[in-house]
């Protein structure tokens, strides 16, 4: 009878950790993702050149603060790993003994069922451990782009005035009228067909409150993107800033990471509380963007989220 108590106590135990496990990692709670219409996964890759201040920044530090018992669990899920796999090393002696057999030796059908529950919990604790450690990573990563686009320097067309502002000023809350940046990275025929493409609705892309910003990935076209994207209220230039390299550099990573075509110009939309919407290759399909909002608005649904 002791050695079954033993055994129920062990399947409590580990029906715990599953239980807290599954909990931590949203199976429990009801938590869906949304599909979306993300095609260029995010945060999968960093340049590898990045300067040492960056890596340890104010933003990364923010990262860790907004969530604390990321590295707890992660160390938490590798320590019950780690036990999980010393157990299985103590029961594969007991296994070569029976096999053997040893004097005063298991059954075999109880060494197996036990280097059975220890293996399985090893594989399982071990898969989330790498989950919750890549997951932080991703979260930490997307945190620091965040901050980075938030800090980018534009001039946008305020009342018929070329205004100097971040992008963080132009989010729900703050001062200035909030807006949707779409950021197109690309070279300089990249970048003129997206104001072409825009122009053709450029009246939706006011009302819907859109704001292009074309980035140059090349050099030459200045002078040009600047024309096109005069009298438009809906185009935003970049202002000259080492920001502005750094995310083209973590945009390329990324597409090199995925293996898509890295000549393809890249659109990043922001949402008005500044975090990143979704990301593509190729020109963006404007009148498929406003008529979504415009949708959304006349169904009274919320239009800062999207």
């Amino acid at each position: 009878s002791r050695r079954h108590s033993c055994e129920s106590l062990r399947f409590l135990c580990l029906g715990f950790l599953l239980t807290i496990s599954l909990n931590c990692h949203g199976f429990l709670s009801g938590k869906t993702v949304s599909p979306g219409r993300q095609r260029v996964r995010p945060c999968e890759a960093m340049p590898e050149a990045m300067p040492e201040e960056r890596k340890f920044s104010n933003e990364r530090l923010r990262a860790e603060t907004e969530d604390p018992f990321a590295k707890v669990k992660v160390a938490l899920f590798g320590f019950l790993t780690a036990g999980a796999g010393v157990g299985l090393l103590f029961i594969l002696p007991r296994l070569l003994g029976t096999l053997l057999g040893a004097p005063r030796a298991s059954p075999l059908e109880k060494v197996l069922t036990d280097l059975g529950i220890n293996f399985t919990a090893m594989i399982f604790l071990g898969f989330l451990t790498y989950q919750e450690w890549n997951g932080e990573s991703v979260r930490s990563q997307a945190k620091e782009e965040g901050a980075l686009i938030a800090r980018l320097p534009v001039q946008v067309n305020l009342n018929g005035k070329d205004v100097d502002v971040k992008l963080s000023d132009l989010r729900n809350g703050r001062q200035l009228l909030p807006r949707r940046p779409v950021i197109c990275i690309g070279n300089e025929q990249f970048c003129l067909d997206c104001i072409d493409a825009s122009q053709k609705v450029g009246e939706a892309m006011a009302r819907c409150d859109f704001l292009l910003i074309p980035v140059l990935s090349t050099t030459n076209g200045r002078t040009a993107i600047s024309e096109a994207a005069k009298g438009k209220s809906f185009v935003a230039l970049p202002k000259d800033s080492e920001d502005w390299q750094l995310l083209q550099e973590i945009q390329l990573a990324q597409v090199k990471s995925q293996g898509l075509d890295e000549a393809t110009g890249q659109a990043i939309i922001v949402k008005k509380n500044g975090r990143v919407g979704t990301r593509f290759l190729g020109v963006p399909d404007w009148n498929s963007l406003t008529q979504e909002v415009d949708a959304r608005v006349q169904i009274g649904l919320d239009t800062d989220n999207i």
